[in-house]
This record gives structure tokens, sequence and C-alpha cells, in this order.
């Protein structure tokens, strides 16, 4: 599929005959972040916002380009951003983007033009200053006018505001500094069959050549440059990408059995978590830094996971493992990124379902929760008969089943897991305890 963002310039009728593809609105922030979504073959930039709506981002091209995704530009603001970016990838067609490019013309005026709403087909009302510069340049090849009246009439409409820019107001402002001026009458009658509209021009040459592209199935050259994903590009990239994947469990369902068995083993439950974590990374290419105070946070879970309760513990422990501050603090701060990795990428829980699946062990967990909630059933049990044992449940379960000791604030140990709520967890121990226990069966 094939993105072609235009509006003013050329309509959907006059783009259709000329390439197959989706047409767009006019571009704006945030729209080639959206557009990536449905994974287009290329992209082309036509018209875009100059006001009204913040303007495309270059980071936003540099990224789809990064992505091996072609952007092309011409005519208006994708003329404009192929000036500035064809040395990294982009691809400029036509007259107007030479211009941007050489020199010729810098100021995004000439391309501005004042427009209604979509509803009306984007009604031009103003005439952009490119289409009155190929038009007067046309008229003095021509003979129509000289030099000196065209230099004239030029400086007269680039000094008008682009809302106000058109046929009419150009030559009553110029008829009135040179009346005796019949070259401006021969003008005007030349204008009526002769005016260029270069931006549809360029637009048109801009379609021919994605088609004879798409035709001749052009390669993809390898973007030229590194990409950065900084903060700035982070939030935009959150607020219009899709980087969480939150594809959530039905709660009850096949998929939340197993994931409540997995979680009655925490390091089990956290390496699938990691594993879904590397796919979904492999998928988004996401970088990001460590928040002020994550370490802190990753400090507490290392000394969660390793029982070391105190500072003295703290210290004999680096000492036993050979681990000094500065190596601590560096393997925090890996440790604090991965969980901002962990937490930007949302509800990993279907991706640990993927996991579970590649891995052989979805349907014995499936097995296993059948087992045990027959087992409960036949004996009469639920977790709800055991609310009297809470301390006992939790005791036997983090000291006799996982070897360590029962955490100071149960809800680190949740978060780990993925659960919210304690009541579920003290649920699935419960059931645990009652099917190992009162059932004399022997499993984790």
């Amino acid at each position: 599929m094939i993105i072609v963002f235009a509006g003013p310039t050329i309509s959907p009728n006059e783009i259709l005959p000329h390439l197959d593809c989706m047409i767009a609105p006019p571009v704006k922030h945030g729209d080639i972040i959206k557009a990536l979504q449905h994974k287009p073959e290329s992209i082309a930039i036509i018209d875009g916002y100059f006001e009204g709506a913040a303007s495309v981002w270059h980071k936003e091209i540099l990224y789809a380009l990064d992505q091996g995704v072609p952007v092309y530009g011409s005519s208006s603001m994708g003329a404009l951003r192929a000036s500035e970016l064809y040395q990294f990838g982009m691809i400029g067609v036509g007259q107007i983007f030479a211009w941007y490019r050489d020199g010729i013309i810098e100021d995004d005026d000439e391309v501005a033009v004042s427009h209604g709403p979509a509803e009306v087909n984007y009604l031009t009302l103003s005439e952009p200053m490119v289409n009155i510069r190929a038009t007067l340049t046309l008229a003095c090849e021509q003979n129509i006018i000289d030099e000196t009246t065209l230099q004239a009439l030029l400086h007269t409409a680039k000094s008008t505001f682009y809302k106000q820019r058109n046929w009419s107001h150009l030559l009553e402002i110029s008829n009135q500094w040179n009346k005796s001026n019949s070259g401006l009458t021969t003008l005007v009658n030349w204008l009526t069959q002769h005016r260029v509209d270069l931006k549809k021009q360029d637009a048109l040459q801009l379609l021919r050549t994605m088609k004879s592209h798409q035709t001749a199935q052009t390669p993809v050259p390898a973007s030229p440059f590194h990409f950065e994903w900084t903060h700035v590009w982070e939030a935009a990239y959150q607020e219009y990408g899709t980087p969480r994947t939150d594809k959530s469990i039905p709660p009850d369902s096949d998929s939340s059995i197993v994931l409540d068995e997995l979680r009655l083993n925490p390091d089990r439950y956290q390496n699938y978590r990691d594993r879904a974590l590397l796919n979904w990374l492999a998928s988004n290419r996401v970088t990001i830094d460590p928040a002020e105070g994550s370490a802190k946070e990753a400090l507490k879970q290392f000394r969660l996971v390793n029982s070391l309760s105190t500072r003295e513990q703290l210290v004999n422990h680096m000492a036993a493992v050979d681990l000094t501050e500065n190596n601590l603090i560096a393997l925090l701060k890996e440790v604090a990124r991965v969980n901002q990795l962990r937490q930007h990428a949302g509800d990993l829980q279907a991706g640990i379902i993927d996991q579970l699946k590649l891995q052989g062990d979805y349907l014995n967990l499936l097995d296993r929760a059948a087992r045990k909630k027959q087992a409960l059933q036949a004996a009469g049990l639920s977790a709800g008969s055991a609310d009297a044992l809470t301390p006992t449940v939790l005791s036997w379960y983090f000291r006799e089943k996982l070897g360590v000791a029962v955490p100071r604030n149960i809800n680190e140990h949740l978060i780990s897991i993925d659960l919210t709520c304690s009541d579920d967890f003290y649920r699935l121990i419960t059931e645990f305890y009652l099917y190992c226990v009162k059932c004399e069966q022997a499993i984790i």
C-alpha cells in the first residue's frame, strides 16, 4: 500500500488514475508515525499544514526512512521537506523541490495557500507564490511582459501576505503604480489561458515517478544515517505510535489460567516475560535512558531477590560475589533501563503466552491447572476454606517452595509477577497449598 498526503494541490480524482494508493489529508505532526502502522510500501507528501496544526517533523520522515519506507515529496510541504532531507534519503520530485534544494527559493510562504476544509475539497482561496513565479516567467519568455515588469510583479507578489496573494489583487496593485503599461492588459488576457499550476504539475510528476519505481521494483537503499531515539522522539512516538502491546487476556480464559499457573514459579514467569520483552524490543527498536530514582528501585529489587534486608548483608554479599560499588551502580542502571522498557512495553501477557507456546510449556501448564482444579473439587476444598491459614500459607510458599524469606512488602512480589490485587495472589498460593499439602501432590 502507498499512502499519499494531499489536499489543495491535487484532488483524489486526479491522483487515482495515476497511482493506486490510499489518500490522506494534508500531513501534520504525528501523521507519518500513524501511517507507519499500516506498513506502507512507500509514502508521498504533497500537501501539509504550515499553520493551524503542528507541521510534520523532519524526525518523523527520518524514522520512516530508517524503517525502510521510501518517502517522496513534491509541490508543497513535500518539496520543502525533501529539500531539507534529500541527503538523508527522502526523494524530492519536481521543479519546486529543485528550487528549494538549489536555494532559488527559501521561504515557506512560497508554497503556502489559504484553503477551505476537506468538506469543500480544500478549495483554494489564494495563489501560491511558486505558481505566480512559474506563470510570470513563462509570460516573460513569451514576450508578454518584459524583464523589468516581471521583477516588479514578483516583488509585489512576494511582499503580499500569502493569504491575500491572488492574481486579482496582484494586478490591481500593479495597475495603481503603472497605469500606462499596456503590457499588463495583455498579461490579463494571456492569463485566462496560460496560468501555470506548477504545484499540480509537480504532484503529477511525483505520482508518475512513484508508479515507475513501483513497476520497476526499485530497491530501497539503506538509510545513510543513524536514527537517534531521543526523549522528545520517545514522547511523540508514545503519543502517535503503537509501541505498547496491551493485548489483554480475557479473565477465566485458558491463557489466564496458564499465566496464573506460571506465576507460582516467579523465576520462570520473569524468564518468560523477559523473552516476551525481547521479542517486543526486536519489533519496536526502542531505547530508553533510566529515569531519575529508577536505580534506587533497582537496588530494592536486587536486595529483595538476594534476601539482603540489612546494609551489612548487602556489603557481605557484594564482597562474596566480588562486586564493587561502581560495578553495582552500573548494573543497577542497566536493571533500571530494563524495568523502564518493560513498563513502556505495556501488558506483555499476550507475549508471554506466545513464548510459552513456542517453548512447548503452554499445554503442560494448562494440564497442571486442570488437574489441580479437579483434585481440589474432588476433595471439597477451595481457596475460601483456607482464609485462616494465610500466614501459614505464606510461610510455606516462600520458605518451603521458593526457598526464600517471606517478603516484608508483599506488593513488591506482586509487581514481579504482574499482579495488582493481593487477593488474587492469596487465592493462587492457597489453592497451591491445598493441592500440595491436603491432596498430597508435589508440583512447582
